[in-house]
């Protein structure tokens, strides 16, 4: 932008308006030191909200808006550049570069693109208020900071519900849009390229005719500087690796990305900061409320231990909550009892979780997808593992049938935990979801029945109560059993070590 004071487009709008500053800025919402900043050029960044609000006051259509905005554009985007990296952090230095030779012209200044791309907030929503507190303190803190969370969990425990809810409540912080995309990185198919991501999102903010020769690195850095000077919230749903993320951030600013993902993803807080917020289960208070909620007015006079009876069968799992309160309010009041008696005595636990018409919301489909990422050694492990009466186990119990080295188990160990198929709550204690456990002993039913049989039979220091989690045992050392990959339908294929596994 260039001109002396009261030459620059806004103080020729304002002028052809017949407003004076004080009108303008009275209009828009804004101080009239703020308008004349503006248009004597005092402002190296204006936030695009604050041209938004000028352009209401004037009156502006949305191409001379477009034009407002993209008068100032330029002048971010150098800014951006000259921008330092922030204390502490790996320096960025692709983040501002200038732009490549082989993108286009016309991809160097788009115009002004307000995406609000989020999937309807979920309802019901309960519970949470931790991890919506660490995703406030991540997100919405000091701008000189990493705004990047990453919300990773087991597999139904409410990533993506908790990722909407919060995102939705938090939309007036962000006032130049919000991106999404899911990333399918944990299903059957391939993950989406991160070269057709990012085409997409570049599409989205208005650039488009990229050109077959642009590098996927040349189109993050233009990511990047699109994004510069922008508050804009992108929201990267189902993640299947750091390396799938990584180019999809923005680059230090008022930007923030939220990431959800069933894998640990250390990467993102070892290289780029993120601040990791689990997910688990839900409470059982929270989880009842959840449940009645979801049946609603539903007439369970005939079934008044309903609420409780789903808890305690779910444990707290959020999917899991949902399907089995579907299955029960289609039922007529008077046949509620025998639905749920009929429910909880299937005899394939599992079944009783099954969603014929959606693969996404059947648990033996979502949890078979986390299954099959692992390496055959730890499938093998978590099958043995899934064995064990006890819910919580020392690191020594778990380990006891594997028939590998300490260095090995740590592997597998590391492994499985990062998947959260196998939980590590407290130092050398690991626990398996009660869901998590009837899928790995219906996977592994057929190869290690002999283990299972063995462990039956052997007495342990104490009784094991109807719910163990709350004791830790100690199993013998000594527990034969044939080991190896089985052949069956969910033997998963070999696949490198991923993020987090070591």
């Amino acid at each position: 932008m260039t001109g002396g004071v009261g030459d620059g487009p806004l103080s020729r709008l304002r002028r052809a308006a017949g407003l004076t500053q004080e009108e303008l800025a009275e209009r828009a919402g804004l101080s009239v030191r703020s308008v004349r900043n503006l248009e004597r050029d005092a402002v190296a960044r204006p936030r695009t909200s604050t041209l938004r609000a000028l352009g209401t006051g004037l009156g502006l259509g949305d191409a001379q808006l477009s034009d407002l905005v993209g008068s100032y554009r330029p002048r971010q985007c150098a800014a951006a550049q000259d921008q330092p990296d922030a204390p502490g952090t790996t320096p960025r230095a692709s983040s501002w570069a200038a732009p490549s030779p082989d993108l286009p012209p016309a991809a160097e200044a788009p115009d002004l693109v307000v995406p609000l791309q989020l999937p309807p907030r979920p309802s019901p929503f309960t519970g949470r208020a931790v991890e919506l507190a660490e995703l406030d303190a991540a997100l919405t803190g000091d701008v000189g900071t990493p705004r990047l969370a990453v919300l990773d969990g087991l597999a139904g425990a409410g990533k993506t519900a908790l990722a909407l809810a919060w995102a939705h409540t938090r939309l007036v912080s962000f006032a130049d849009g919000v991106l999404y995309v899911d990333l399918h990185g944990s299903r059957a198919g391939r993950p989406h390229p991160t070269e057709a991501v990012l085409d997409r999102i570049l599409s989205d903010l208005g650039i488009a005719n990229l050109g077959a020769q642009s590098s996927a690195e040349n189109r993050a850095a233009l990511l990047r500087r699109t994004l510069a000077g922008r508050r804009m919230l992108v929201v990267l749903d189902d993640a299947g690796s750091a390396e799938q993320v990584r180019p999809l951030l923005p680059g230090p600013g008022a930007c923030a990305a939220l990431v959800t993902s069933r894998y640990q993803l250390r990467g993102l807080s070892i290289r780029d900061g993120a601040r990791h917020v689990a997910v688990g289960p839900l409470a059982d208070d929270d989880a009842a409320e959840l449940v009645r909620n979801l049946l609603g007015p539903a007439d369970l006079r005939g079934a008044p231990g309903a609420v409780d009876a789903i808890v305690r069968r779910c444990a707290g799992l959020p999917l899991a909550l949902r399907i089995a309160s579907d299955r029960l309010v289609r039922r007529p009041a008077a046949q509620a009892q025998a639905a749920l008696d009929a429910w909880l005595a299937e005899p394939v636990p599992l079944d009783a979780f099954h969603t014929a018409d959606d693969p996404g919301c059947d648990l033996r489909t979502v949890f078979a997808e986390s299954y099959r990422r692992l390496t055959p050694e730890a499938a093998r492990c978590l099958r043995l593992a899934g064995a064990l009466p006890a819910a919580r186990m020392t690191r020594a119990a778990v380990t006891a049938s594997w028939n590998l080295t300490s260095r090995a188990a740590n592997r597998v160990l590391a492994e499985l935990t990062s998947t959260h198929l196998l939980e590590e709550p407290l130092p050398d204690r690991y626990e398996m979801h009660d869901l998590v456990r009837e899928f790995v002993r219906e996977a592994g039913l057929d190869e290690d029945v002999e283990p299972l049989a063995l462990v039956s039979r052997r007495p342990t220091p104490r009784p094991a109560p109807l719910r163990p989690s709350r004791l830790p045992v100690e199993l013998p050392v000594e527990l034969p059993g044939r080991h190896g990959p089985r052949p069956d339908r969910m033997v998963p294929s070999a696949m490198p070590e991923k993020e987090g596994a070591g």
